[in-house]
């Protein structure tokens, strides 16, 4: 698809659809875990309790837009919007951004396992720094860094909440 060619609305409604899904899944389970712990301190499932429920409802927000301005057909493709964001990108960009990220969060979900959570973190915001925002190597790394020390201070430091180290920290005793 060229940046010329506006995007059908249809892949942006599934788009925010699947997150929506997403973030009904991740409210859902996150009970699972606990919301409250022990002696009242804030349990491990709280975050992904708050995180789902944003996600739910900004994407499903998002949802009900694109299918309100499209007078809830989603079928045909739509006139261009000629002018871009501040950022210089297109809305074909936006949408391909927006699907890169789509497809990139469950893959981060299916390494926890293998590598634990902040590596996986760390993945996912390499990537996107890297190749969605296209952001220079050393920015990129940098910015993934902070994402896993701040991932770190507040699940392990402040909420005192053990992560999970998947295969590769159990075999490395972590």
């Amino acid at each position: 698809m060229s940046d010329a060619a506006s995007p059908a609305p249809a892949r942006e409604a599934v788009a925010f659809g699947v997150l929506a899904v997403l973030g009904a899944a991740v409210f859902g389970t996150s009970f699972g875990y606990g919301i409250i712990g022990d002696e009242g301190r804030v349990g491990p499932g709280l975050l992904p309790m708050v995180t789902g429920l944003l996600l739910l409802l900004l994407a499903g927000g998002q949802l009900v837009a694109r299918l309100r301005r499209t007078g809830g057909a989603v079928t045909g493709p739509r006139q261009p919007d000629p002018t871009p964001d501040v950022f210089g990108r297109t809305e074909s960009q936006r949408v391909r951004q927006l699907w890169t990220v789509v497809v990139a969060v469950p893959v981060a979900v299916l390494l926890v396992p293998l590598l634990g959570f902040l590596p996986a973190l760390g993945l996912l915001v390499l990537f996107i720094a890297a190749v969605v925002e296209r952001r220079p190597p050393l920015v990129a790394l940098a910015i993934a860094a902070v994402a896993v020390a701040a991932g770190y201070g507040v699940f392990m430091e402040f909420l005192d909440v053990p992560l999970p180290t998947g295969l590769v920290g159990d075999a490395l005793g972590w």
